[in-house]
């Protein structure tokens, strides 16, 4: 018996199946790295958030303390924007704006400054006193005469910021009332 062997065919790819396979595998490449700097971006901008809100939870808590400690509100000034309290042991602390440094300042009077946050765009103090508006507790009207004697509550706000390469920015605005509890007998 005879058998016949035919010959091996040798089979390649076409030009078309070629082009096919290197346009999906291209595709699904572009979409992984689309994939990879979307998270990236997106874990650096969560890390800056929370940079961002750890400093200003700590300056508030600063700000909080110290000005809730405070017997009186010496000076307060909206341009540039501060404020100055007497503290209990007679030193005085100003808190205040550095707009060309972006920098929210503290200074006590012997000597101590302290960068309480960097990258500050914006910082504002309001004075109050305790005197409600047609008895709502939520609202007082801003201190006008002689107010160092009748300054109880302090509004401020402050937005800080900061921006990644690729034009991502993390922002954090603090706002905050707080009422001097030490003032002097007095008032």
């Amino acid at each position: 018996m005879f058998i016949k062997i035919s010959p091996r065919r040798n089979r390649a790819w076409s030009l078309l199946e070629m082009l096919i396979a290197t346009s999906i595998f291209t595709g699904a490449c572009a979409g992984l790295a689309a994939l990879y700097l979307f998270t990236t971006t997106s874990f650096s901008a969560l890390a800056d958030y929370a940079t961002l809100d750890k400093a200003n939870r700590q300056a508030m808590d600063t700000l909080t303390k110290e000005i809730r400690q405070a017997k009186q509100v010496t000076n307060c000034s909206t341009n540039p924007p501060s404020i100055t309290i007497l503290r209990g042991d007679g030193m005085t602390v100003t808190y205040s704006f550095n707009a060309t440094a972006k920098q929210m300042l503290r200074d006590v009077s012997d000597g101590t400054h302290q960068v309480l946050l960097k990258n500050c765009s914006l910082l504002s103090f309001n004075l109050c006193q305790r005197n409600p508006i047609g008895g709502t507790y939520n609202i007082y009207p801003a201190a006008t005469n002689n107010w160092q004697q009748t300054v109880i509550v302090s509004q401020l706000s402050w937005k800080t910021a900061c921006t990644l390469p690729h034009r991502i920015a993390s922002e954090n605005v603090q706002t905050a009332r707080i009422v001097i509890r030490k003032q002097d007998d007095g008032v």
